[in-house]
C-alpha cells in the first residue's frame, strides 16, 4: 500500500504530527510512506510569503481572527474554489510518482479530494484535526475519515451533518517520546536543576513568537525557589537576547528535540495554545498558563483547555507572572489540573489513527 502524508510548513506541528504517522505506519510494515510539504513544494515563494505573515498574525491578531473565522463563512461560496486548487498541479505530479492508495492530510488541502488514479478512481482521502476545533476548510462530503480530537467536536460535526461513522475520536498524534516512562532523576541531573524547586518551563513555539518573555524571565528569576527553563525554538535573536541577561537560575534552549523530557521535570509551562503543543502537554500533564491566544484556532484551543480546568490563559504579561506564582504555590490547584489533563488525554492516539486507517482502506479495497 502507498500512503501519501500531506502537510504545510506554518508551524511545527503538522510536520511533527505528519512524522509521527509515517514512523507508526512503517513500524507497521507499511514501508512506502511519503510525506509531502504541498504549499512549500507546489508555490515556494507564495508560502514563505504567508508564512511570515502567519508569524506576524502574533502581532496583530484582529487580522489574522478575521481572515479565519471570515474563511469559514467562504467555504460554501465560488470563491473556495481558488483555494481547492491551491498545488493541484502539483499533487497530482507527486501521485502520478507515488501512486497512492490513499491521502492523509495533516492541513485543510481540498487539492487532494480532486486527485484520481489510474483508473481515473476517486483516491481515498482521511483528515487528521490538528486542533481541538474544526474550521470549515477541513470538511468536505468526500472525504472518507475525520479524525479528532474530542467528543465534543463529534457532536459539533454530527450538527454540521457529518455522518458518525466518518469521525474517530482519536487524539491528535504527537511523538512516543511524550507518552514513555523516562527516569525523572537522570534529567534533573541531566538539565542540572535542582528537585527543592520549582521549575517553569516557556515553550515559546518553533518559530519564537511569544511575547515580553524577557521581562517574565526576569521577574520570575527574582524569586529564588523558581527555576526558569526557556526554549526560544529558532528564533536565534531571542536565544542570544536571554543568554545575556546572566540569571543564575534561567536556562535557554533554542529548538531541540528533547522538549518532553523539560515537560517531564516542569512544574507548568507558559506556551502559546497550538493543537500539538497542548496534546504533548496532555500527555505529560503539566499544568499551562496560555500567554495571549490569539483569535482563530489558538483562541478555540485555549478557550476549551480553560473550560476543561487544564489551563489558564493570561491577556498581558503581567498576568503571566502574577499566575504562574499563585499557581506554582497552589498544590491543590496543580494536581487539580493534572487530573483534569489525564481524563482529557487519549493514549496512542497515533496508533488508534493508523489502525484506523488500514481496517477502513482494507474495507474499500
Amino acid at each position: 500500500m502507498n500512503i501519501l502524508i500531506t502537510t504545510a510548513p506554518f508551524g511545527n506541528g503538522h510536520k511533527m504530527v505528519a512524522t509521527a504517522l509515517k514512523n507508526a505506519f512503517i513500524n507497521k510494515g507499511y514501508s512506502n510512506v511519503f510525506v509531502v510539504d504541498l504549499f512549500t513544494e507546489s508555490h515556494p515563494h507564495i508560502t514563505e510569503t504567508i508564512k511570515k505573515a502567519y508569524i506576524k498574525s502574533y502581532e496583530f491578531g484582529e487580522a489574522y481572527s478575521l481572515l479565519y473565522y471570515g474563511s469559514e463563512k467562504l467555504t460554501d461560496k465560488k470563491i473556495i474554489e481558488l483555494y481547492r486548487n491551491f498545488g493541484l498541479n502539483k499533487l497530482n505530479e507527486i501521485s502520478k510518482k507515488v501512486k497512492p492508495d490513499i491521502i492523509i492530510n495533516t492541513f485543510p488541502i481540498l487539492a487532494s479530494l480532486k486527485v484520481k488514479n489510474d483508473n481515473k478512481e476517486n483516491i481515498p482521502v482521511f483528515n487528521i484535526v490538528t486542533d481541538f476545533y474544526v474550521h470549515k476548510l477541513w470538511l468536505s462530503e468526500e472525504i472518507d475519515k475525520f479524525y479528532i480530537a474530542t467528543s465534543e467536536l463529534q457532536e459539533e460535526l454530527k450538527k454540521l451533518n457529518v455522518p458518525i461513522e466518518k469521525t474517530v475520536v482519536s487524539g491528535i498524534p504527537i511523538r512516543d517520546a511524550f507518552e514513555e516512562m523516562d527516569n525523572i532523576n537522570k534529567l534533573y541531573k541531566k538539565y542540572n536543576f535542582k528537585k527543592t524547586k520549582k521549575i517553569v518551563l516557556i515553550n515559546a513555539g518553533a518559530f519564537g513568537v511569544l511575547k515580553d518573555i524577557k521581562k517574565i524571565c526576569v521577574e520570575l528569576c527574582q524569586y529564588n525557589r523558581i527555576q526558569v527553563a526557556v526554549v526560544c525554538g529558532n528564533n536565534h535573536d531571542l536565544k542570544l537576547q536571554l543568554e545575556s541577561l546572566k540569571i543564575k537560575n534561567l536556562k535557554v534552549f533554542g529548538f531541540t528535540e528533547s522538549i518532553h523530557e523539560l515537560y517531564k521535570i516542569s512544574t507548568c509551562m507558559i506556551t502559546k495554545s497550538g493543537g500539538i503543543t497542548l496534546s504533548e502537554a496532555l500527555a505529560v500533564q503539566i499544568p499551562l498558563i496560555i500567554f495571549k491566544p490569539v483569535p482563530g484556532q489558538e483562541k478555540e484551543n485555549a478557550l476549551y483547555f480553560e473550560k476543561k480546568g487544564a489551563a489558564i490563559i493570561a491577556k498581558n504579561s503581567n498576568e503571566v507572572i502574577n499566575g504562574t506564582l499563585e499557581l506554582i504555590s497552589n498544590q491543590t490547584i496543580l494536581n487539580a489540573m493534572r487530573k483534569n489533563m489525564k481524563k482529557m488525554f487519549n493514549k496512542s492516539s497515533t496508533e488508534i489513527i493508523v489502525d484506523d486507517v488500514v481496517g477502513s482502506i482494507k474495507k474499500i479495497i
